[in-house]
Parts: structure tokens; sequence; C-alpha cells
């Protein structure tokens, strides 16, 4: 059976960071595909507001009361996610159409790549000297301390840290009405505001 293969962006317009909690894993203690939905829940929701409207209310600024469901949704799952890892959500928006919009979303963690030698000498190097206590205490209560986890993986790996792709997720979104909940169609200043003009252009590329 083949796979769906969902296309990736060169570049995604809205970026939301969020951290894999415990509550997020599965029996096999990795990033679960539900949750997977829900985290893109919320990088849509930020990105909405960010935007200057809700999925309550896209047409905040017409008298006319808009909200959104989902219509259609698709998931490409590539690599699995542990716990305590970053996850960076990139979402934009790559359709439209009379009375919605097709947005896209993918997924990817801070993966270190090289060698602990590096970090290891320096702390070799700060357990000498005169003031071996401070200096341990002061190194120490540095690491984890509001710092992110793709700076401490940066201090730690000589060689750096690259992208482990998670997943690529595709959401048609459908605009209604609240009252009758029937479709109601969006204005061009709205699709203008999410960069979907009447002639909009997206390069894509593949998996």
């Amino acid at each position: 059976m083949p796979r769906i293969n969902i296309q990736q962006l060169n570049n995604y317009a809205h970026l939301f960071k969020r951290q894999i909690r415990t509550t997020d894993l599965n029996y096999s203690s990795h990033l679960d595909h539900t949750n997977i939905l829900k985290i893109i829940h919320d990088a849509r929701v930020e990105c909405f507001r960010e935007l200057g409207f809700s999925e309550k209310n896209l047409l905040p600024k017409s008298n006319k009361l808009v909200q959104v469901v989902v219509g259609d949704l698709q998931a490409q799952y590539l690599n699995e996610g542990e716990l305590f890892e970053e996850l960076l959500i990139e979402t934009d928006f790559i359709e439209r159409s009379r009375c919605g919009f097709r947005m896209t979303h993918r997924i990817k963690s801070l993966k270190p790549f090289g060698s602990l030698d590096q970090f290891n000498n320096n702390l070799n190097g700060n357990n000498s000297g005169n003031n071996n206590n401070s200096n341990n205490n002061h190194h120490h209560n540095n690491i984890g301390i509001n710092k992110t986890i793709g700076e401490i993986n940066e201090q730690q790996n000589a060689a750096g840290t690259t992208f482990k792709n998670i997943a690529l997720v595709e959401v048609g979104i459908v605009a209604i009405s609240p009252i009758d909940h029937r479709p109601v169609e969006l204005p061009d200043s709205f699709f203008k505001t999410v960069g979907l003009n009447k002639n909009f252009e997206i390069t894509k590329i593949k998996l």
C-alpha cells in the first residue's frame, strides 16, 4: 500500500515551539500520534492569534461571526519523538477555496550530532584552578536553567545540531456560520492577511 507523501515548503510563515511532555507519550514512551494532532492544533491557534483572528471568529473586523471546523486531515509520520525533545512546529497556508483554506504543518526537533569530547574537556578545565568550587557551581547551575534544549545541545556537542523531521500534516479548514452551521464565503481581504492572494504561488520541495 503506497504511503501518503506530503510535500514540504521551502519556508513556513509561522513557528511555534513546544517541549514533549510525559502526557504526550504512548505506551512505548514515544510521542503518540494522536497528540501530534493536538500539538498542531495549538500551533494553528497561536498562528491565528498572531494574525489577528481566532477559530471562533475568523473575521473580527466584520459584523458577521465566522467560525472554523476541520473538514479533512492527512498526516505523514516520519520519526519518533522522545521525552523532553523541543519541537519546532512550522505552519503556513497553502490553498484557498470559496469557503475555506488548507494549512500545512511540519513538526521537527533539534537533533545533536558529533562528539562530547569538547564538552568533557571544558568540564575538566573547569575543575582546575584556585576557585574550584565556585567555578564548578557556576558551570552546573547554568546548564538546563533558562536555556532551551537546543542551546544545551549546541554547548554539549562539538559538531553541533541538526533537525529531525517527526511529522508532516495538512489540514483542510472550512469557514462556517455558528448559527446555521453552513459554509461561509471568505472575502479576499482575509486571504490577503494569510498570504493567499488570488495569484499566489508556493514553491514546494519533495521529501
